[in-house]
C-alpha cells in the first residue's frame, strides 16, 4: 500500500548500542503514506528503542532516520505537530480532569478534531470531570490515544497502544487506526504481541528479532512466502530460499514459491503467531 513515492519514516542502515552492547543492528525500514505496519518481537527485540530512536528521544550509534522530510536528530516545532506519539506507559496530567488535560493537550494543536475527540470519549466511556489520577490503567491509555490521534498527525507512533483495553474497545481502535491512515494519508507504526490485532489491521509487518529485522512484507505477500517446510531426503534446498530457522527436519523459510513443492515433503502454511512461534523456537 503505497500512495506516494515521499517517505514519511524511514530507516537508513541504523544501529543502536547501549554500553557497547547492540540493541538494534542495522536496520532499514520505510513506511509511506496508507502504510500501517505491525511491529512484532520478543520483549527485548528493540521495539521501543527504535520508535525512540524516531522521535529524536535516543540518538542512534550509526545510521540516520528520516521523518517527514527531516532527520530525527532536528525535528521542527511543525514537523511535531504532524507526529502522534503514545509511549507503554501513559503520561502524568496528575491533577487535571480529563476535559482540563485534553484543553491543554489542544492548544498546542491547530488541526485538532473536536467532533473527533467527543467520538472518542464516548467510546472509551471517559468523563471530562474525571481526575487523570483516578484513572484505570485501561483508561489512560484511552487518554493518550485520544491525544495522540484528534490532530489526525501524519505519522502515529505507537507502543503496545491497546494492551490494557478491553476486546471490544481494542478492535474498534483498531479498525479506527486502518481507516485514519487511509484517509488522512498518515503512516503508522505500532506494536502489538497480539497477533490478530496485527493480523486484522495492519497492511505489513516488521518481525524484529535480538534488534535485527527479520521480516519486513505486506501481510498478504508474508502469508504466501514463508513457509514451514520439510526437505525430501536427497534434495537440496531450492535457489533463492532463505532459511530463517531450523528445528531438525523442519525448516522456516522465506521466500519459498509453489513451484518448490516438489523439493518438499510437507508445506505448511502459517497465521502471524504460529510464524512468531516457530522463529523463536
Amino acid at each position: 500500500m503505497q500512495e506516494s513515492n515521499q517517505a514519511i519514516l524511514a530507516f537508513h542502515g541504523i544501529s543502536k548500542a547501549f554500553d557497547g552492547k547492540l540493541a538494534i543492528d542495522e536496520l532499514s525500514m520505510t513506511l509511506y503514506p496508507g502504510m500501517v505496519v505491525g511491529l512484532l518481537g520478543q520483549n527485548g527485540a528493540g521495539k521501543s528503542t527504535l520508535m525512540r530512536c524516531a522521535l529524536g528521544i535516543l540518538e542512534v550509534t550509526e545510521g540516520q532516520i528520516e521523518i517527514l522530510g527531516g532527520t530525527s536528530n532536528n525535528i521542527s516545532s511543525a514537523q511535531k505537530e504532524l507526529i502522534g506519539y503514545v509511549p507503554q506507559q501513559p503520561f502524568g496530567y496528575e491533577g487535571f480532569t480529563v476535559g482540563r488535560a485534553l484543553a491543554l493537550h489542544r492548544s498546542f494543536y491547530p488541526n485538532w478534531d473536536r467532533s473527533l475527540e467527543q467520538e472518542w470519549l464516548s467510546r472509551f466511556q471517559l468523563d471530562g470531570t474525571q481526575q487523570v489520577q483516578r484513572l484505570s490503567v485501561g483508561q489512560r491509555q484511552s487518554l493518550a490515544l485520544i491525544m495522540a490521534m484528534a490532530y489526525r498527525p501524519k505519522l502515529l507512533i505507537l507502543d503496545e497502544p491497546v494492551a490494557s483495553l478491553d476486546p471490544i474497545a481494542r478492535r474498534e481502535f483498531m479498525s479506527d487506526l486502518f481507516d485514519l491512515a487511509l484517509d488522512a494519508g498518515s503512516a503508522v507504526l505500532f506494536s502489538s504481541h497480539i497477533t490478530s490485532d496485527l493480523e486484522r489491521v495492519a497492511s505489513h509487518v516488521a518481525l524484529m528479532r535480538k534488534g535485527k529485522l527479520v521480516l519486513f512484507k505486506e501481510i498478504d505477500a508474508l502469508r504466501e512466502s514463508v513457509q514451514l517446510v520439510s526437505l525430501k531426503p536427497g534434495e537440496s534446498l531450492p535457489e533463492g530460499l532463505v532459511v530463517l530457522n531450523r528445528q531438525q527436519d523442519k525448516l522456516l523459510v522465506d521466500h519459498y514459491e509453489a513451484a518448490m513443492a516438489p523439493s518438499f515433503t510437507s508445506v505448511t502454511p502459517m497465521n502471524l503467531e504460529q510464524l512468531f512461534m516457530e522463529l523463536h523456537r
